[in-house]
């Protein structure tokens, strides 16, 4: 197969079914935990208020934004994970290999979709913000729909772009740290298992290691990245001014408790 052969297969091997099951994930109350995620770390407010803020306005209340942001949001991880893998593939040279490989290829992927889901990010943003400024009409699916065109005609087109780099970055991250402490943990599994193998097998691991390697790995990922990923929805909120150092040194500033705003939704979101 030529480079170009393979970048398609692995973008459709990649992306495929996580497609179909990060579409359904904002369904089944994905959506919710990140919306408490997203409002905890723009507002700081209790998780019992956000909560109330939430709920009480029923079942349109909970499922906020998930319909499209949340389906949009969930389904396109996986293409653009798959489509970062693959042009990794395709660029990095031969000689790359094993957990250096492995970790370029997170950087990669993490950046490619940090970019491509900033914009259902910044519709999430919006949405949140105006519920609890109390608009009526933001729970409903109308306004969810044209809230980022809204968006768009009233700021610009460079909208789009506020938080993009960031989020490209803090996906980055997240991925080279869950690549690299995935396979530290799976390296002496496959070096114990190798042993008495015949000339030419390959090293099987079993469905418990893959998952527990890929939950801690994932687990201590979302603490690297928690300081990061607290600071979008106060980049893309409305009437932003302040850029990512500005409030990264604010954040320190306010020590632990500021740093890792949201980190308890945001552990419970990716557990979902």
């Amino acid at each position: 197969h030529s480079v170009k052969t393979m970048g398609v297969l692995d973008v459709i091997v990649s992306s495929g079914s996580t497609m179909m099951a990060g579409g359904l994930e904002p369904l089944c109350l994905g959506k919710f935990t990140e919306n408490l995620k997203m409002e905890k770390q723009r507002t700081g407010a209790p998780y019992p208020k956000i909560i109330r803020m939430f709920v009480s306005r029923g079942v349109p209340g909970i499922m906020a934004g998930a319909v499209p942001w949340g389906v949009l949001l969930g389904s396109s991880k996986g293409l653009f994970f798959g489509l970062g893998k693959a042009t990794g593939e395709a660029v990095l040279p031969p000689w790359i290999s094993g957990k250096s490989r492995a970790v370029s290829l997170g950087a990669f992927a993490g950046a490619f979709q940090g970019v491509g889901i900033a914009p259902f990010l910044l519709a999430s943003t919006r949405v949140n913000q105006a519920i609890a400024q109390g608009n009526q009409a933001a729970t409903g699916l109308g306004y969810s729909f044209t809230i980022l065109g809204d968006v768009i005609r009233k700021e610009g087109w460079q909208v789009l772009t506020r938080g993009m780099g960031t989020n490209a970055f803090k996906r980055a991250l997240d991925w080279v740290v869950r690549f690299y402490i995935r396979e530290t943990l799976v390296e002496p599994i496959k070096a114990r298992k190798s042993k008495g193998l015949k000339a030419g097998e390959k090293v099987q691991l079993s469905d418990w290691d893959k998952l527990w390697t890929s939950l801690a790995a994932g687990g201590i990922s979302v603490y690297v990245s928690t300081p990061l990923d607290r600071l979008l929805p106060l980049l893309q909120q409305r009437d932003s001014s302040k850029d990512t150092m500005t409030l990264l040194r604010e954040q320190f500033k306010g020590g632990l408790p500021k740093l890792y705003a949201g980190a308890v939704a945001r552990s419970a979101h990716a557990a979902l």
